[in-house]
């Protein structure tokens, strides 16, 4: 776990996550072309660490194969700290995929479904070549671990279907499920029993 993340190591994770991340419904619904959509997430998740920078709980593998952030289930990040982002243009620059990305999540409200007590995952991601290692499973439990002990709840959402038995092994529960007919995506909400 750590407090802070330096810019150098922000753009290393975000380069995992493009990777990761490159087959999520929520992308290729917003970018068909996958060459063009890992350039997005990158900027995307690049944009979206920023902001998790100060605020949010972050836990890393030792080897740096994977990273797992904790946020506050009802903050929401200003514009403001959006736009602190050293590639804030990159909304510019991918304005039509961002817009879809933005009405893809745009369903997501967490504030009918956790607490105020309650953290969700968003996100947690392994470097492509060392997924199936067992590295998620050990950051998820890590941050499971050290919110129990504060006596704070754990969720997340996810809207690959294929992650559900995934976040059921490790003790999570469908609290609710969504589906979006113009993206044609399934959305799951899941908490920490």
């Amino acid at each position: 776990m750590a407090e802070k993340i330096s810019l150098r190591e922000l753009k290393f994770y975000a380069k995992q996550a493009s990777e990761a991340y490159v087959n999520d419904p929520v992308y290729v619904f917003a970018c068909k072309n996958e060459k063009i959509r890992k350039k997005f997430i990158y900027h995307w998740l690049l944009l979206r660490l920023n902001s998790s920078r100060k605020k949010d709980i972050f836990y890393f593998d030792d080897e740096k194969r994977g990273l797992l952030i904790l946020r506050e289930a009802h903050y929401d990040y200003t514009m403001l700290q959006f736009l602190k982002c050293p590639n804030w243009v990159f909304l510019v620059l991918y304005w039509p995929i961002t817009l879809k990305a933005l009405l893809a999540y745009s369903h997501l409200d967490n504030s009918e479904i956790f607490d105020e007590k309650t953290y969700i995952i968003s996100p947690v991601f392994v470097a492509k070549e060392h997924q199936g290692k067992g590295i998620a499973t050990r950051l998820i439990k890590m941050g499971l671990e050290d919110m129990k002990e504060k006596g704070i709840k754990v969720g997340l959402e996810t809207q690959n279907p294929e992650n559900v038995g995934f976040y059921e092994k490790l003790g999570f529960r469908v609290v609710k499920e969504e589906y979006y007919k113009l993206e044609k995506i399934k959305n799951f909400y899941m908490l920490s029993e």
